[in-house]
């Protein structure tokens, strides 16, 4: 019968995991193994919208990075719950409790977080009393849905995302066991569970305050690209930044399906290959920085197409035009530049055989090229 993993194992494999490496001898130090490892964690426990650097200290408030993003942080004061089954006294050899060599008492050395029980009623938290944010939700319960966010998140002075926990009233100060207290404790972010190494009678935690995650996590995030969950986020076009736009094939953006179709720079991806944009005019026209196909029909007479200030669009960006009507060569066709600006040297060019066709790309500040 197995008596167990000894505590270099434990402890090797533990450290080379920080390190990004997989352990593979209690002989090798972490510099000498030569596999990697990492930790696996899904995208729905993945913090997908920033965390405010220095957020408020008001209690059941969120904050926001800066002015205008979501609300991603709560401070909340958690209950704090022992457990039964990490009872023993760490200063008895025989427990193998591995204490400090401080005076250490028989006494639960493991306890969890959870929401108090008036959360509900108490927090700002839009989402309160669905999914995860309930009254006495445990955090290790809810499968990473429920984070504390970690001091490493913050370089602010002080950093507030420190957890601070206490043995009555959070309110008085003297309440607090401060973490460098002779109980040696440490604090799980992700679980929401707390470490004792050397406990004592006198200084039991029965609350802490932490700062909650409250925003998106990032596979939300990735549905909100793609619309999938109706919420918006999309992708814009650089002449609409406040419309989301949909195609027949690809859904992107909110579910309100815009008439638009959408144009990154006159170009989109669907299924069946590379679609660019294609206006069809018979007339003269400003031609947009969205466009890319021009198509022309001048059997009603000459068209001319203007071209937009070349400082408004990117570099290399191009444009194509085509005598559609195939009778250029009666009524012209014409492009001409913004003014004070040239199409290989000179302010127009024109198009004057039949089904005749010109690509033109720019170089972002005041000139096109024909190419």
């Amino acid at each position: 019968m197995s008596t167990g993993k000894s505590i270099i194992t434990k402890t090797n494999f533990a450290s080379k995991k920080l390190l990004g490496k997989a352990q593979m001898s209690n002989l090798k130090d972490d510099v000498n193994e030569s596999i990697p490892s990492n930790v696996s964690v899904p995208t729905q426990t993945v913090f997908g919208e920033d965390i405010p650097n220095d957020p408020g200290n008001q209690f059941y408030t969120l904050f926001s990075a800066s002015a205008g993003d979501p609300a991603t942080v709560e401070r909340v004061y958690f209950d704090i719950v022992s457990l039964s089954d990490t009872i023993y006294d760490a200063d008895t050899a025989t427990s193998g409790g591995g204490g400090s060599g401080e005076s250490s008492e028989s006494g639960p050395h493991g306890y969890y977080l959870k929401l108090p029980a008036n959360y509900e009623s108490t927090s700002s938290n839009p989402n309160a009393g669905s999914g995860v944010f309930t009254n006495n939700k445990r955090i290790y319960d809810s499968r990473g849905l429920l984070q504390l966010v970690p001091p490493l998140l913050s370089n602010a002075s002080p950093n507030k995302y420190f957890a601070k926990i206490y043995k009555g009233d959070p309110t008085n100060p003297a309440n607090e066991i401060t973490s460098g207290d002779t109980i040696d404790w440490q604090i799980d972010y992700y679980a929401g569970t707390i470490f004792i190494q050397d406990y004592s009678s006198s200084k039991v935690p029965l609350t802490a305050s932490a700062y909650l995650y409250v925003g998106k996590y990032l596979d939300t995030k990735i549905n909100n690209i793609s619309g999938s969950d109706g919420s918006g986020g999309g992708i814009f076009t650089e002449i609409n930044g406040s419309t989301a736009f949909s195609t027949s094939s690809v859904n992107i953006g909110s579910n309100a399906t815009p008439s638009q179709t959408l144009n990154v720079r006159g170009t989109t991806e669907l299924s069946g290959g590379l679609i660019h944009k294609r206006v069809y005019k018979t007339g003269n026209y400003t031609v947009a920085v969205s466009d890319y196909f021009i198509a022309a029909n001048s059997t009603g007479g000459a068209i001319t197409f203007a071209l937009p200030d070349a400082s408004t669009a990117e570099e290399g960006q191009t444009w194509v035009f085509k005598d559609e009507g195939g009778v250029a060569n009666t009524n012209n066709i014409f492009v001409s530049a913004a003014a004070g600006q040239t199409i290989d040297g000179r302010t127009q060019v024109t198009l004057e055989s039949p089904y005749a066709s010109i690509q033109i790309y720019t170089d972002g500040v005041d000139k096109y090229y024909i190419f």
